[in-house]
């Protein structure tokens, strides 16, 4: 079955969209904001013309995975095949066959030109790439894994600052540990509310703090 092709030039708050026949005829565009009602509307309209038509529905968009979000899995979500545009081979593409100009709505019928061609032009398969779903646990496992890294690159900014202040505030404080972030020294640097405390902290009451053994008791009294 043929297929009502949509092409999507996609900007952070707002999106152009260019609707076309497989025959080339470009048959509707307009602009969609980035936001739900907008959305609705967007699944409405484009439900509507592909059932007057009897076609399936094709949708080809910039920033898979980035600006577009979320429309690009709502769109998934409706069982409709998303083509991800390559940028930079859009590029090289628009270089062998120019515009007139470097408009929203030109780029939009670009796309649209694109998926007529997909089939036939090995430059234009090149440029669209067949967005396949994943699994839900995919996605999951991505968000965490993007988190994780945040939590690790955060963490590398406060040892990063402490490290200095440490070396600022206490010279030599840094050489009874291995890291910065070992629990039994940052159990040692919490246990009092200030240097001075800590430099007159009796023998028994280093004893007391959680990780801290005979060993690390005399590295804390050289200090």
């Amino acid at each position: 079955m043929e297929s009502l092709l949509v092409g999507i030039d996609v900007g952070c708050k707002r999106h152009r969209v260019a609707v076309g026949l497989p025959d080339g005829r470009l048959i509707d565009q307009f602009d969609l904001d980035h936001q739900p009602t907008s959305f609705d509307m967007f699944f409405s309209r484009i439900e509507k013309q592909a059932k007057e038509r009897n076609l399936t529905v094709d949708v080809a968009m910039e920033g898979y995975g980035g600006w577009a979000r979320p429309l690009d899995e709502m769109v998934l979500g409706k069982g409709w095949t998303l083509l991800n545009v390559n940028n930079l081979k859009l590029a090289r593409f628009k270089e062998i066959f120019p515009s007139p100009a470097k408009t929203d709505a030109i780029d939009a019928q670009k796309i649209l030109e694109l998926m007529r061609l997909h089939p036939l032009l090995p430059e234009a398969k090149k440029v669209l790439n067949k967005v396949i779903p994943a699994p839900q646990v995919n996605h999951d496992m991505k968000l965490i894994t993007r988190r994780r890294r945040q939590l690790v690159n955060e963490r590398g900014v406060v040892i990063n600052r402490m490290f200095v202040d440490l070396q600022c505030i206490a010279p030599g404080l840094l050489e009874i540990t291995g890291s910065v972030d070992n629990k039994w020294f940052l159990q040692f640097l919490t246990s009092r509310d200030s240097f001075d405390q800590l430099v007159r902290m009796h023998q028994s009451s280093m004893m007391k703090i959680k990780g801290v053994g005979q060993k690390y008791a005399k590295l804390i009294r050289d200090w």
